[in-house]
C-alpha cells in the first residue's frame, strides 16, 4: 500500500465509509455509528497494508461502479473486486453461496 485516504458521511439512519487505497475506491453503507465507521475503517487498512494483491482488480473504465472487497470463504484470503458485469471472470467470485478464490475455486 503506497497510498489510502477515507472519508466518512452519513446518509439517513447510517453511515458510509468510502476508502480510497492506491487509486481503488472501496465503499460500504452499512454502519449503525460512527465507532462502528470508524473501527471498519482502521479494520479495512489494517488488513490491506498487511496483504497480498494479486487478486485486487482495477476500477472498471466502462463505469463508475465501486469496488467491493470479498474474501474467499476456503482460505481468508480478499481482494478489490469488480462489482458490474464488464470484463472476464472474477478473482473471487460466489459459487453455490460461497466466495471462491483462484486457488480454492472447485
Amino acid at each position: 500500500m503506497e497510498r489510502a485516504t477515507a472519508r466518512l458521511w452519513r446518509e439517513g439512519r447510517r453511515w458510509v465509509i468510502q476508502i480510497d487505497i492506491d487509486g481503488a475506491r472501496y465503499t460500504e453503507r452499512d454502519y449503525a455509528d460512527i465507532a462502528d465507521a470508524c473501527h471498519a475503517i482502521t479494520q479495512i487498512l489494517r488488513q490491506r497494508g498487511e496483504r497480498p494483491t494479486d487478486l485486487d482488480e482495477d476500477s472498471c473504465e466502462l463505469c463508475d461502479e465501486p469496488l467491493d472487497m470479498l474474501a474467499c470463504s476456503q482460505c481468508g484470503v480478499d481482494g478489490f473486486v469488480r462489482t458490474c458485469g464488464h470484463g472476464g471472470p472474477r478473482p473471487i467470485r460466489v459459487l453455490e453461496d460461497a466466495l471462491y478464490c483462484w486457488t480454492c475455486r472447485p
